[in-house]
Order: C-alpha cells, then sequence, then structure tokens
C-alpha cells in the first residue's frame, strides 16, 4: 500500500485531532500550509510534518 503524497481537506481531518470549524479558522488565517484548488484545499505530506515540527511547542490560539 503507498502513502497519500498529497492530503485533502477531508485527510486534515482525519489527521489532527480537531473539528471542521478549527481547521477552516487554521487554513483561513494561513497557518497551515495548503493550496487552494477552486474550492478546495490540498498541502503535501511533508508540508503538513514540516509544519507540525517547527510548531511543537508553540501555542496556537483561534
Amino acid at each position: 500500500m503507498t502513502s497519500k503524497e498529497f492530503y485533502s481537506f477531508s485527510d486534515l481531518l482525519e489527521i489532527f485531532p480537531f473539528g471542521k470549524t478549527k481547521l477552516r479558522q487554521l487554513i483561513k488565517a494561513g497557518a497551515l500550509p495548503v493550496i487552494k484548488v477552486g474550492k478546495q484545499y490540498i498541502t503535501s505530506k511533508e508540508a503538513i510534518q514540516r509544519w507540525t515540527l517547527e510548531n511543537i511547542g508553540k501555542e496556537i490560539l483561534f
């Protein structure tokens, strides 16, 4: 089984331990590394891993 190279909004909902509203807030604020394609958001596995490592120990409030 190959792992996904890109994640959709639905994939991010499965990855992160918070709901749809919080995820949308983070995306709209530019806090998460995503690309908007039409009405959909995508990001890469590497971008999410890098973002997570860069933000370990930080408090992100919304």
